[in-house]
Formats: structure tokens, C-alpha cells, sequence
């Protein structure tokens, strides 16, 4: 490729996952979009040159940047080779990562509805089967049983629910379907989601159906329009994020469950990510933050003017602790105790309603329990009108044999 010293190349959203290659440790750069077939597997001495693929370095500034901490000099066609393999399997944004990006939007929208993506692996593909091990969330030992469907006298505002494999927070997730069944239904449920490929614009719509085991699901496109006009761009412009993504997906079959032959319902899906210190009280005027308060208030003024009634659902994890996620200690008991009291202390904010409280308490410790659900909790309290919230549950799930751990929660607000 041809290396133009003042280049600012800058690396997509990927997942890093530890691999082991021909016996030696490695980073396999793991691509959400599966835009390409290659595979690129960086050795962990690459991996200072992939923190400064951040579009605001040049090739020069790599070079010497590199050189500084290397203590020796590193030549140019060294970083291009690396370059060269990012750029082969469209890992760096650029021209020809859009154009593939875009041709695959549109060949995304030609679907006549999004097909699950975890059926089959989180849950069951066979519809009765499902119906089974969703009805065995809520009556195992410690669930909240079935609901009494739409005896409370109030609707719900808004629900947080955890995105974890239905598998380890089936419990969890009962715990939430069962306050939200409970009480008056909605014609319309936002569901916001954690965008774990990273969004671009920070929010993305998706314009399909949503089909899982249990039926479709359809979303609401007047809705989506709605939105886009009052963005006045494309709402749904990064949709086949939606496609591989799962936040989306599990919060259907548990609404389905619930509501299917008792009550008509449209959802309007919508994936978030954006780093949390843009909501700090000091970046009101950034360009970030503006564009934040932007969908917001458009997703505010589309509500407003819509005859049917609508509850948000945001489907979040909180804490990842442990070697997966980047520590260099193994979790024990102490440690889950302690970072279950810190999660306490956030939701207690969210609980009163003061969602600068709970941004602060993220912030203070720059968000170092890893909140994932942080952007589709702090957007669903941008959004809705709720004046008071329940916490129904606080768990955890390990994820690995080395006690790496993920702490979730069920809250309902009214």
C-alpha cells in the first residue's frame, strides 16, 4: 500500500480476543461487520501500533513515536505491513472500507426481516422448547413466578433488563418481565441496546422485522421515519449492526413470551455507543455531547407527537471484571462483593431518578468496572418521563475459569 508519511490511518471497531497461533500468544482482531473473509492475528508486540491507528496520528508521528519507546529505530516498512493486513481485511477506515460498508447496507435492507442470530446457542430454536426454558426463568427456584398479566393499575415508563446470555441471567431477566408484565402494556417499546461493534454516530434504528423462534416482531417504521425526519438524516443509516448484535434479540423472546395473544405491540430497536466522559457536566457544548442531546430530543419530539403509548427497555450489562476484560488480577469473592456495592451505589441514583448522579459515579472512577449498559440506560433517562424506579434485582455470571465476571440488574420506572 502506498505509506504517505502524513497519513492519519485509523483502526475500525474491533474485538481483540486472545488466540494462541503456531504456539505463540496473539490477538486475533475479530471484525463485528464480518465485512471480509481474512483474518488478521496481531503479536502483542503490535499492539503499540495499533493504539496509535487512531486517525489522529500520521504514519510519521507512528514512526517516531514507535521508535521513542522501542529505543531503537522502527522502519516504515514494518508499519506497513501491518497496515497492509488491516487494510486487506477492512479493519481501517477509509474509502474502500465505506464503499463495501455501504453496498452491504443496502444488500442488509433487501432482507425481508432480521433473522436471529443466537437461536441455536443462547436459547432454543425450536419455538415450544423456548416457550419451556423462558417459563423455567420464572418459576425456578427464586424467580419471581409467573405475572398476574396487566393487574396494576399503572404503565410502565421504562425497564432495564440485562443483555448477559439468557442462559446465566434468565433469572434476572424474569425478574424485569415479570414487574413489566404486571403492570398496563404499551403500544410501542424503545428498546435500546448496547452497540458492542461501536456506532458511529453513536445511534443506529433498524428498519426490519425482527423474527425470532417465538414469531415476528414488527418494527415500528413510521416510527423510524419519524425519527429520521426529525434528525434530518437516516435514523437507520448503520442498521447491519444490527444483524450479528444480540441486545436487541434477547429482550424479544422474553417480550414476546409475556405479551403474545394478550397484547399488540411494535418495537423500535435502536443500538448506543458513545464513551460515557461525553455526558460529564464539563462537555455540554462539545460537538460529541450536542450530537448526543440531538437524538435525544429528536426521539423526545417523535413520542410526543405519536398517538400510542410507548415504554423504553434498555438492555445493559454493568461491571466486566477480570483477565477477559483487561485486568491483570483474578476476581474473587471480596472482589465481586465489592464491585456489587459499587453497582448499588450507581443504580441508587437511577433508582431516585438523578441520572447525574449516576453519570457522576461512573465518571468519578472513569467508568473502571467497564459499564457496558452505560449508553442505552443514560439515553433511555434523556428520553423518558419517569418519576420514580424500583430495583428488582443485582446478579453476576463468571464467564471464564479464571472468575472473570459480569454483574447485571432489573429495574421498572413509573
Amino acid at each position: 500500500m502506498n505509506l504517505d508519511l502524513e497519513s492519519c490511518p485509523k483502526l475500525r471497531n474491533v474485538d481483540p480476543i486472545p488466540v494462541t497461533v503456531q504456539g505463540r500468544q496473539a490477538i486475533w482482531l475479530k471484525d463485528p461487520l464480518q465485512l471480509a473473509d481474512k483474518m488478521v492475528y496481531i503479536q502483542r508486540q503490535g499492539l503499540s501500533v495499533l493504539a496509535l491507528l487512531d486517525g489522529k496520528h500520521s504514519l510519521r508521528d507512528i514512526q517516531e513515536q514507535l521508535t521513542r519507546q522501542s529505543g531503537q529505530l522502527v522502519f516504515l516498512d514494518q508499519i506497513g505491513a501491518i497496515l497492509q493486513s488491516l487494510e486487506e481485511a477492512l479493519l481501517l477506515d477509509g474509502s474502500r472500507f465505506r464503499q463495501v460498508f455501504q453496498q452491504k447496507v443496502i444488500d442488509y435492507r433487501k432482507q425481508s426481516s432480521r433473522p436471529p442470530s443466537h437461536a441455536g446457542v443462547s436459547y432454543s430454536s425450536d419455538p415450544e422448547k423456548l416457550k419451556q426454558e423462558l417459563n423455567e426463568c420464572f418459576l425456578r427456584n427464586g424467580g419471581p413466578g409467573l405475572p398476574d398479566f396487566f393487574s396494576g393499575t399503572e404503565r410502565p415508563k421504562g425497564l432495564v433488563a440485562p443483555h448477559i446470555d439468557v442462559r446465566a441471567g434468565g433469572g434476572c431477566f424474569a425478574q424485569a418481565y415479570h414487574a413489566l408484565a404486571t403492570g398496563q402494556p404499551s403500544d410501542i417499546y424503545i428498546i435500546l441496546g448496547t452497540g458492542h461493534a461501536g456506532v458511529e454516530r453513536f445511534f443506529t434504528a433498524c428498519s426490519l422485522d425482527f423474527e425470532t423462534p417465538l414469531g415476528m416482531v414488527h418494527t415500528d417504521r413510521d416510527f423510524v421515519n419519524a425519527l429520521s425526519d426529525e434528525l434530518g438524516r437516516d435514523a437507520a443509516e448503520e442498521e447491519i449492526l444490527h444483524g450479528t448484535e444480540h441486545v436487541i434479540e434477547f429482550q424479544l423472546i422474553f417480550l414476546q413470551h409475556v405479551m403474545s395473544e394478550r397484547h399488540s405491540f411494535s418495537i423500535v430497536p435502536i443500538l448506543c455507543s458513545f464513551p460515557h466522559y461525553i455526558l460529564d457536566q464539563d462537555q455540554t457544548e462539545l460537538p460529541d455531547r450536542l450530537a448526543f442531546d440531538q437524538f435525544c430530543h429528536a426521539i423526545r419530539e417523535v413520542c410526543d407527537r405519536t398517538s400510542k403509548s410507548v415504554c423504553f427497555i434498555a438492555s445493559a450489562d454493568l461491571a466486566h471484571i477480570g483477565p477477559r476484560y483487561g485486568d491483570n488480577f483474578v476476581p474473587h469473592r471480596g472482589t465481586i462483593s465489592d464491585v456489587l456495592e459499587k453497582d448499588l451505589e450507581s443504580l441508587g441514583y437511577l433508582q431516585k431518578i438523578d441520572v447525574q448522579g449516576f453519570v457522576r459515579s461512573i465518571v468519578r472512577e472513569d467508568d473502571s468496572r467497564r459499564i457496558c449498559g452505560f449508553p442505552p440506560i443514560t439515553t433511555m433517562f434523556h428520553c423518558m418521563n419517569a418519576k420514580q424506579g424500583e430495583l428488582l434485582s443485582l446478579d453476576f455470571a463468571k464467564v471464564d475459569d479464571r472468575n472473570s465476571f459480569v454483574s447485571f440488574t432489573s429495574m421498572i420506572f413509573y
